[in-house]
């Protein structure tokens, strides 16, 4: 099932809850199933930008071209989401320009190799403001400075 939900909407954070690294991919597969389904059904031609861009899609219709990221989760709610410094770099520069993709509640179930990813829902924030949201720190990098002799 599919939706436009509203972004004010109580929720709670992405989150894995444990996930195996091959189940992460899972979920993020499914996530950009569906907004890729979602872009298309409105008649978007979608471009699969996430291995070398911080954004997953570019989405083109006439003159327009948007830039999206897309998060998704196993959780059945969602109102937080971990960012690259390069993904909110992406969004604060070319506001207007960007839209979200949030999928909670995806499923994982079968066994070993066959386990699969299913349903989620797809929360569209189209012209994202980054600057609308609290966008905090949740790691450094610490670069050891060593004197050499």
């Amino acid at each position: 099932m599919i939706e436009i939900t509203n972004p004010l909407t109580k929720k709670s954070g992405q989150g894995f809850g444990g996930l195996s690294a091959p189940d992460r991919k899972r979920v993020e597969l499914r996530a950009m199933e569906l907004g890729s389904a979602w872009l298309t059904t409105r008649g978007y031609r979608v471009r699969d930008t996430s291995a070398s861009n911080p954004y997953d899609f570019e989405a083109e219709k006439g003159e327009e071209r948007v830039k999206i990221e897309v998060k998704g989760t196993t959780s059945n709610l969602c109102d937080a989401i971990l960012m690259t410094r390069n993904e909110v770099e992406l969004h604060r520069i070319e506001k207007g320009q960007t839209a979200l993709f949030i999928v909670y509640g995806i499923k994982i179930s079968g066994l070993g190799d066959s386990r699969i990813a299913s349903g989620g829902t797809l929360e569209v924030l189209w012209a994202w403001e980054i600057d609308s949201c609290v966008v905090e720190p949740t790691a450094y990098r610490v670069q050891l400075l060593r004197h050499r002799i």
